[in-house]
């Protein structure tokens, strides 16, 4: 009988250097500040986009409204389709890679918002709400994206 005193064996050694590059915890870690950074660009989005025009969320306005934070959530949708695919797959990526993805996407919701938030200085409030909307619905995307990554065996159900 031959020991390896608590080795893998080798068919083994692959899934624990996977499990080394793709370090489950600090993923869930960056995944959740990366869920309430989207979460709060969502929640300020829409609340400076009602301060805006008063009754933005009440008759016509509204289709408005929902058709920008429609638009912004399904260009980030879009624009993320790679990582959406690795999750619904449940094939991982490395670490690196995970946080390469969180900061270029956290930076592309930030300017979003300072533009949504700034364009009403040079252009019509309306252009300035409709982009605080296509902010606040890419940051309700990015959210949920994160949300997935605690959700466990969710392509199953």
């Amino acid at each position: 009988m031959t020991r390896n005193w608590g080795l893998p064996a080798k068919g083994e050694r692959a899934a624990v250097r996977d499990a080394k590059r793709s370090k489950p915890l600090l993923t869930l870690a960056v995944s959740a500040v990366f869920g309430v950074i989207a979460a709060s660009i969502a929640v300020i989005s829409f609340a400076q986009a009602r301060e805006e025009i008063v009754n933005l969320f009440h008759g016509a306005s509204l289709i408005a409204a929902v058709v920008a934070a429609g638009f912004g959530c399904w260009s980030y949708v879009w624009l993320a389709r790679p990582r959406f695919a690795a999750q619904f797959s449940g094939e991982g990526e490395a670490f690196s890679s995970l946080l390469r993805f969180y900061v270029r996407a956290a930076v592309i919701l930030f300017i979003v918002l300072i533009v949504g938030q700034n364009v009403g200085l040079i252009a019509p409030n309306t252009v300035s709400v409709l982009l605080l909307c296509v902010s606040g619905g890419a940051g309700a995307a990015a959210a949920f994206q994160t949300v997935l990554a605690f959700v466990p065996y969710y392509e199953k159900g």
